[in-house]
């Protein structure tokens, strides 16, 4: 019975320690949603995040209507003509959609990303100042008894976990402090690289046909294309220069983002290592 003693003495070590790690963590997050709720930028990039969510979507159908009788014949002469240039504006869309789409992926993970190393930063920090609030170990008798074996006093009680107990607490511990395994840098890897797979839109793809009528419809949308160049190139051009500088900032915000993520690992190991 007595050997099962030092076993059940360090069950409420462990809880203890525990138990204060929660309390640590939830003081932690409770006081960076406290900072997030008072911080203007991050309600500035919520409110840029829910603009992008809104306008991301570029339709080339919207209402054409009139008040008056000449306003009613243009309009109806104008949803003619749309319906017409559906073959040449609708794939310019769907292209322009797709990046959007790409684009907009990215700039959510960079956004959950930095409130990720946010709480990072702040439960190291807590970390940090624990340690340093923790009291050092004693100078006296019990830290000389530290280096001595344990079975050369055995009248001594134990008050110390025994090996594996102690390793086990301590992984416990780490586990408590470290994040969720979502791995956004992989989603975000995989949504620059869909971003710069749509970055360009082209206007002029390929138009072919099978059969003898659809090879005339396909020249009559070639002269077409040829003759509206000068209405839809530079619409084009000045899209894919936005796309560009997007991707370029996309591109810079994810090597920022990745030299945070190596700060906040580097702290984290060195308040683990305290």
């Amino acid at each position: 019975m007595n050997a099962n003693e030092p076993a059940t003495s360090c069950d409420p070590v462990d809880a203890g320690a525990l138990l204060e790690q929660l309390r640590t963590d939830v003081r932690a997050r409770r006081a960076a949603a406290i900072r997030d709720a008072h911080d203007p930028a991050r309600r500035a990039l919520q409110r840029s995040l829910d603009d992008i969510e809104i306008t991301r979507v570029v339709s080339a159908h919207w209402p054409l209507t009139g008040r008056t009788v000449p306003e009613k014949i243009i309009a109806l002469v104008n949803k003619v003509v749309r319906r017409y240039l559906r073959w040449y504006i609708n794939p310019i869309v769907e292209q322009q959609n797709a990046f959007n789409d790409a684009a907009a992926r990215a700039l959510r993970l960079l956004a959950e990303s930095y409130e990720e190393l946010a709480g990072q930063v702040a439960l190291c920090r807590a970390g940090d100042a624990e340690s340093r609030d923790r009291p050092g170990p004693a100078t006296g008798d019990s830290g000389r008894g530290e280096h001595a074996p344990p079975h050369t006093d055995s009248s001594t009680p134990v008050s110390r976990p025994s090996g594996y107990s102690a390793l086990m607490e301590l992984v416990r511990t780490r586990a408590l402090r470290e994040p969720e395994a979502r791995f956004v840098e992989l989603e975000l890897h995989d949504a620059l690289a869909q971003a710069r797979l749509h970055r360009r839109v082209n206007a002029h793809w390929p138009l072919t046909g099978r059969t003898l009528l659809e090879r005339m419809a396909a020249l009559h949308n070639r002269i077409v294309r040829q003759y509206l160049r000068w209405l839809i190139n530079p619409i084009v051009e000045q899209q894919n220069a936005a796309n560009d500088a997007l991707i370029a900032t996309l591109e810079h915000l994810a090597s920022i983002d990745a030299a945070r993520r190596a700060e906040v690992a580097a702290l984290r190991a060195h308040n683990g290592d305290v």
